[in-house]
């Protein structure tokens, strides 16, 4: 019997593979299914117990504290839900950076919905709420997101960092300021150079998608750059 503690993440991950199938097809046999249960708890309680003792290494550590529990157990469910499709040796910890980060954008973004939504909240002195602020020159930034949907949920899988700067920035209408302070960033100067290199790259991945030259001009011109 193998001591799941010197197993390393993949092995733990292809051993969990494994068990699955084996749970399958072991349908009718009550004691072979019972092993199985127990197996998959105890290698599922190790690489949870890594991800703990190791909240940088795994990307826990990036994402603001008061999403980081929920965030790391959104991201291990998911693990553990596509643990049969996920790729190949050496891949375990990248994957989970990857999707622990997603579903700290997804809880962001729903916090930051809310909060807009909040007329209480939201209405300043100026009798404006921040929805209306995200209207700059008679433009609504955020409303090219939706008329390029198709692009930008392709952009938004393909470069989650970099679609995070813009829902925020655009989408949002948060100011540089203000994700200073919700991206922990040490100063306004590389929250803007993070939002121009975003920017750059979705007008580079609107025309790999084949967008033409008017119509990325139009989107970029509602997406305006920042002053570094």
């Amino acid at each position: 019997m193998y001591d799941v503690t010197f197993l390393s993440e993949e092995e733990i991950v292809k051993r969990l593979q494994i068990v699955l199938r084996d749970f399958i097809e072991a349908r009718g046999d009550y004691a072979r299914q019972t092993n199985s249960v127990k197996e998959a708890k105890d290698l599922a309680a190790k690489l949870a117990e890594r991800i703990y003792d190791e909240p940088q290494k795994w990307g826990v550590a990036d994402i603001l504290p008061e999403f980081r529990d929920d965030s790391a157990a959104d991201a291990f469910v998911s693990l553990l839900i596509g643990v049969e499709n996920l790729p190949g040796r050496s891949t375990v910890n990248e994957w989970y950076e990857r999707t622990v980060e997603s579903k700290f954008r997804r809880l962001w973004t729903l916090s930051e919905e809310q909060t807009l939504v909040s007329p209480s909240e939201n209405i300043g002195v100026s009798g404006q709420s921040d929805v209306e602020h995200l209207t700059e020159n008679g433009i609504d930034s955020g409303s090219v997101f939706e008329e390029y949907s198709s692009v930008w949920i392709s952009f938004e899988s393909d470069f989650p960092r970099d679609a995070f700067a813009l829902r925020l920035r655009y989408m949002l209408g948060r100011n540089v300021d203000q994700m200073v302070v919700m991206l922990d960033a040490p100063s306004n100067r590389a929250i803007a150079i993070r939002v121009n290199r975003a920017r750059d790259r979705f007008k580079m991945f609107c025309e790999q998608h084949g967008l033409d030259r008017n119509e990325i001009s139009g989107i970029m011109s509602r997406l305006p750059e920042e002053n570094e």
